[in-house]
């Protein structure tokens, strides 16, 4: 089969004033998606619009050229209101076009996905994306499959949960060369080299802050060996050119050994004179001696979710971290040549305008390189979206609104 996925892209006046400082990163769950089903035998097309920001015409266009027998599309909540629409003018132009949607928007709801396409996917969407292609292509609903949910005479039939890969050392590499990479950066605060690819060298996390959507896309930690994700890194730098690597997962390293295995094995095969890498991790995650190791290794910005400087707010969403810790941690990065990157939440859920203040003037005093303010947005899968939820404080569809970049006016 020929199979379009795509990746949508926030329109530009969801980002307010912050759309200059935006810019497309690579998006490593597509190209999982996408290499998956090349390699069952698929002819597979990616157009990532946030990169190439076509816009809804180009996409259609890209359609008109590719023919696909399936389109594919990644939903997170911000871009839903808009692709339902686009979904909707492919569904008439060409209804012999199977539709299926993935991501965690989709994951979340899909008897309202449903209303636009012919099946959802779960979860990670690998394995069952392959197996609802082969369905298709037997001219089959794709009902039953695990991890799959499809209308059927009306009704939505949902497959069986489908068990989470603890084997990802057995995943094959994503194929950068279906997607745009020079087109990628890990924005203006994160770009050191270019070309760049992501790489996640784990699933899942074994945090629960209340603010976070990630739990539900698994909540057991996996994590691949360090000599499959050195392995990785070695072959995007030969077949690709890469430069810098950022990591995509919620924690890189996970720990003082993590971390010192990982670079040693990096140092060990020279990569750390080839490339540099980025991550975002914990500021309670890494001690000096594992800084050192980091920066040896190629490590030359780190990414902190420092969230708040007053404890009882982090307290508040299960963030088990301190505002000192932080500030030992950033300091140890200063000394060590290691930029940062601090990330803060302003509105966090019993935070006053006084402790805003604090905040901004925690952020202040840390030496950062780079500070970024992200208002408090209750996302469809976190534990504080459910509670409002539950407590009859959000009754709220206009999923274009879910974004962190521009207040609700």
């Amino acid at each position: 089969m020929r199979v379009l996925l795509i990746n949508p892209s926030i329109r530009p006046e969801q980002f307010g004033r912050f759309a200059s400082l935006l810019e497309a990163m690579p998006c490593v769950g597509i190209a999982y998606v996408g290499t998956f089903l090349a390699e069952a035998g698929h002819a597979v097309r990616i157009y990532d619009d946030f990169a190439l920001r076509g816009g809804e015409e180009e996409i259609l266009r890209v359609i008109d050229r590719f023919k696909p027998h399936a389109l594919g599309i990644s939903l997170l909540t911000p871009v839903a209101t808009a692709m339902y629409q686009l979904l909707d003018q492919v569904r008439e132009r060409w209804p012999e076009i199977r539709l299926f949607a993935g991501n965690i928007h989709a994951d979340l709801f899909p008897e309202e996905a449903l209303e636009h396409v012919d099946a959802v996917v779960h979860g990670e969407g690998e394995k069952a994306s392959v197996e609802l292609m082969d369905a298709w292509s037997e001219r089959k609903s794709g009902a039953g499959i695990p991890g799959v949910t499809v209308r059927e005479d009306g009704r939505l039939e949902r497959g069986p949960e489908r068990e989470l890969e603890k084997d990802l050392d057995s995943f094959p590499f994503p194929r950068w060369d279906l997607l745009p990479i020079h087109r990628y950066s890990l924005l203006p605060l994160g770009t050191v080299a270019k070309p760049i690819v992501a790489v996640a060298a784990s699933r899942g996390c074994p945090y629960h802050c209340t603010y976070c959507s990630l739990e539900n896309q698994g909540k057991i930690y996996r994590k691949r060996s360090v000599s499959n994700v050195v392995d990785e890194i070695e072959h995007d730098v030969h077949r690709y050119g890469v430069k810098q690597i950022g990591f995509m997962d919620p924690i890189f390293p996970l720990g003082r050994k993590h971390a010192i295995d990982f670079s040693r094995e990096m140092i060990r095969r020279g990569l750390n004179e080839k490339i540099v890498w980025l991550s975002e991790l914990r500021t309670d995650s890494v001690d000096r001696e594992a800084l050192e190791w980091l920066k040896k290794s190629g490590c030359r910005r780190l990414v902190f979710g420092v969230e708040s400087g007053v404890d009882s707010l982090l307290e508040n969403v299960h963030k088990r971290n301190s505002a000192s810790v932080s500030r030992e941690t950033i300091r140890h990065c200063r000394e060590l040549g290691i930029s940062t990157v601090g990330l803060f939440m302003i509105g966090l859920p019993g935070e006053t305008p006084e402790q805003t203040r604090e905040t901004i003037e925690y952020a202040c005093s840390l030496d950062l390189d780079f500070a970024k303010f992200a208002i408090t947005v209750p996302f469809p899968g976190s534990e504080i979206f459910r509670q409002m939820r539950r407590d009859g404080r959000l009754n709220r569809t206009d999923w274009e609104n879910y974004t962190t970049f521009n207040p609700d006016k």
